[in-house]
């Protein structure tokens, strides 16, 4: 499954995780979470659970999923893309475990034909993640 995006920046979005919890001042006007509020309410069930409305407000309940399926699409594209990791998340999220993203990065390792994008609010995980030795690191 492929998603087309109007960000300027990237041709698709890759969502293999989705959810998120708010960290900072940026976070206050999430798309995701607007857009996955709306998802879940057009009976897209991957995403039922992931928002609520606290005060009128939407806002994320915390909860972050792993979405296997989507995992291989990158694999089936052929043409090269700009491809937005995660724009549904944070990849480095607190509640997304290291094997999860090993799996992520072993697919970014094996189609290097595609320019992945990851944006992240959460730098020090990042940083932790990749000083451990990477399962996928090709040499």
């Amino acid at each position: 499954m492929m998603a087309t995006t109007k960000i300027e920046w990237a041709e698709v979005v890759w969502n293999p995780v989705i959810g998120c919890t708010r960290v900072s001042r940026g976070c206050e006007k999430c798309y995701a979470e607007r857009t996955a509020y709306r998802n879940a309410a057009m009976g897209i069930s991957r995403y039922k659970g992931l928002t609520k409305k606290v005060g009128g407000e939407i806002r994320w309940t915390g909860e972050v999923r792993f979405v296997p399926e989507l995992l291989d699409a990158p694999l089936r594209w052929k043409k090269p893309r700009r491809v937005f990791v995660n724009s549904m998340s944070d990849l480095f999220h607190e509640q997304v475990h290291d094997e999860w993203i090993d799996s992520i990065f072993e697919v970014m390792a094996r189609t290097r034909r595609h320019i992945y994008q990851i944006l992240t609010k959460r730098p020090e995980r990042m940083r932790a993640y990749f000083e451990r030795p990477l399962p996928w690191a090709i040499s």
